[in-house]
């Protein structure tokens, strides 16, 4: 089930998934990277349940500005074991796999480079997560860039912004079953590599309501990567939501750990 949940990354990042980064020198070439991860699971016997998860994302930077666009799905279902007689032991099959994982999801990112460390920058994002409680949640948010650390090894950023977000959530019982969230965003940033072949990345982003101050979201995920070849890396990465206002009826915390194959294509 978490390998299902995952990805973040990427994803991140459930407002930000592709945070962005706060960009290389400026090049006289323009520059395309397009990455893709995919993962999965499938089961039988006594567990039955399956799981596919699949992430894309690109980036194209020329002169001063860098577009970034990430996209991905998440799905999975299962066969639960029933008690059909009552005698307290569950000895049959469901007949058809029930869905318990469905989510959606992508956004897209403009940076303008001030210098070679600052950039403003502007996104917006959706996702779809009925097991979460959103039909469809939406954002927008603007703001500043910094890259405050930059060695051959490591780079640390930091990002202020403003995001606007639509919540529709899911199911009819819900009332209200639509709202709009004002935040103030904070992001903190880390990426660094222990040698050619192994890095590691981790990024903390704080969400504060500026109408409802109680209204907090937390979310941080981080990523152990090894390649295995000039094309093909392997990811191990685990990813925390925090939201101490869930929507309603559902736990505020969420953890996802995955594990996926990411293959470069440009």
């Amino acid at each position: 089930m978490l390998f299902a949940l995952g990805l973040l990354a990427t994803a991140s990042a459930e407002d930000s998934t592709f945070a962005g980064t706060a960009g290389p020198e400026t090049k006289e070439k323009p520059e395309t990277h397009v990455t893709g991860e995919l993962g999965g699971a499938f089961a039988t016997g006594n567990s039955n349940y399956y799981t596919v998860n699949g992430l894309l994302n690109a980036s194209h930077q020329f002169d001063k500005n860098k577009f970034t666009f990430g996209a991905g799905v998440n799905v999975g279902g299962a066969r639960a074991l029933v008690d059909t007689d009552g005698d307290g032991v569950a000895e049959t099959l469901q007949d058809e796999y029930t869905e318990n994982v469905r989510r959606i999801f992508g956004e897209a990112r403009y940076d303008r480079f001030l210098s070679d460390k600052d950039s403003l920058y502007a996104l917006a994002g959706a996702f779809h997560d009925k097991f979460a409680g959103y039909d469809l949640r939406s954002h927008e948010q603007v703001g500043y860039s910094r890259l405050l650390v930059k060695t051959e090894p490591t780079e640390l950023k930091a990002e202020l912004g403003f995001d606007v977000a639509q919540e529709n959530y899911y199911g009819n019982e819900l009332d209200p079953d639509y709202q709009n969230i004002l935040a103030a965003r904070v992001l903190l940033g880390l990426n660094h590599k222990f040698n050619d072949k192994v890095s590691f990345g981790d990024t903390f982003e704080l969400y504060e309501n500026v109408i409802d101050f109680e209204d907090v979201r937390i979310l941080n995920t981080a990523a152990l990567t090894s390649t295995l070849s000039g094309k093909f890396s392997i990811k191990v990465s685990h990813a925390l939501i925090f939201d101490n206002v869930p929507v309603d009826g559902l736990k505020p915390l969420d953890q996802t750990t995955m594990v996926t194959l990411v293959a470069t294509l440009l």
